[in-house]
């Protein structure tokens, strides 16, 4: 049978964001495994996700923010083990560190034929990043991108740029997809769910869905509340810290200080009925290959105020479905969840918010990876 290879630096990223990919390639006739790291928060649930998938899964010691370091040496020599023991007909690389290992440790198998794929969630450096971030990680990609049988974008940014580097194969998919219907049909008592998850029914709910990073910037929304002085607002982030607690222990410390009211709710499986609870999104990334979160507050009807960066400018646009901030300015932030404090004003993006998220559902996503999968593996 044919083997394919999925590669991630951590293992719930797979149940996240590419059980299609699974799906696909087993369709097509392949054994399919995964390389990751399983040992992280979250991944409580990956062994029993491997079965069910029928997946087998290879425990490789990826960091995913030490690019130079003890642990991606041994990843390395760990990647360089298993395809000594398995000859892979397809190998499908996700997040920049692991993605660069894989390739570099399996270009041997890349001569005998393997098909090396790279998909990029979102390059590390774009327009609006420092000098120095984009002359490290432009480079590192650029001189990747010559192991590289295909390269696959998920924003019209990352396309333009892949496309001036050495891989020939250059793709653009909407994404990984959002199941827009599993967030615009959500049949609740909205009053009585409010209530169920501590919000009362004159409170602004500001909502945000996603891990607490220093790359997600929370703190800038923490610090437009307190200048907005909405007095009935409600700061929710539905999502664990991946990395490290210290950012939990920061927000917490700087809402106390300045007076703003923050729930942290951890991951949830309600989060489409969270978002019909909630007033406003926001995604205050600093960087975001697109942000499905932000897709999904657009499918339940929510308008959203954002980083006027990389990913997220391809589904949000000022005054239309939300409101596009530089992500350093709490003042920008801070004027525009005050205009969406008002309810006309929300209800007037509603049906917008729902069209522009349309454009990045799932079978638009699967039908292009679907066709990508095709034309390389035929």
């Amino acid at each position: 049978m044919k083997k394919a290879l999925i590669v991630t630096a951590f293992a719930r990223f797979v149940k996240s964001f590419l059980t299609n990919d699974i799906l696909i390639l087993q369709s097509m006739g392949y054994e399919v495994h995964c390389a990751a790291n399983i040992h992280h928060a979250g991944a409580e649930c990956m062994d029993e996700y491997f079965k069910e998938m029928n997946v087998v899964f290879h425990q490789i010691d990826f960091s995913s923010s030490k690019p130079i370091s003890k642990e991606t040496y041994i990843s390395y020599r760990e990647m360089k083990k298993l395809f000594n023991e398995i000859q892979f007909d397809v190998v499908h690389c996700h997040t920049p560190i692991a993605g660069a290992i894989a390739r570099m440790a399996g270009k041997k198998q890349r001569k005998q034929g393997c098909k090396m794929l790279y998909t990029t969630h979102g390059f590390y450096f774009h327009k609006y990043s420092s000098k120095k971030t984009w002359l490290i990680f432009h480079t590192i990609e650029d001189f990747m991108s010559k192991y590289t049988d295909a390269m696959i974008t998920i924003n019209h940014e990352d396309y333009k740029n892949a496309k001036d580097m050495h891989c020939k194969n250059v793709y653009y998919i909407p994404g990984v997809g959002v199941d827009t219907k599993k967030f615009k049909d959500v049949d609740i008592d909205r009053k009585a769910y409010r209530k169920k998850i501590g919000i009362r029914d004159e409170e602004l709910l500001v909502l945000a869905v996603g891990e607490l990073s220093h790359r997600k910037n929370h703190q800038i929304v923490v610090k437009a509340l307190a200048e907005a002085n909405i007095s009935n607002a409600v700061f929710m982030i539905c999502g664990n810290a991946m990395t490290s607690a210290n950012t939990k222990i920061e927000l917490e410390e700087l809402a106390d200080k300045l007076g703003v009211d923050l729930r942290l709710m951890g991951l949830r499986d309600d989060i489409p009925q969270i978002c019909n609870c909630a007033d406003v999104g926001v995604m205050p990334s600093t960087r975001e290959g697109l942000g499905l979160s932000g897709i999904e507050m657009l499918a339940a009807g929510l308008p959203v105020v954002a980083s006027r960066v990389h990913g997220i400018v391809d589904y949000i646009s000022d005054g239309v479905d939300g409101y596009l901030c530089d992500p350093y300015n709490e003042h920008e932030f801070a004027s525009a969840i005050k205009e969406l404090s008002s309810e006309d004003i929300r209800s007037s993006m509603k049906e917008n918010c729902r069209k522009y998220a349309e454009k990045f559902d799932k079978k638009f996503s699967y039908n292009k990876m679907r066709d990508i999968y095709e034309e390389l593996l035929s």
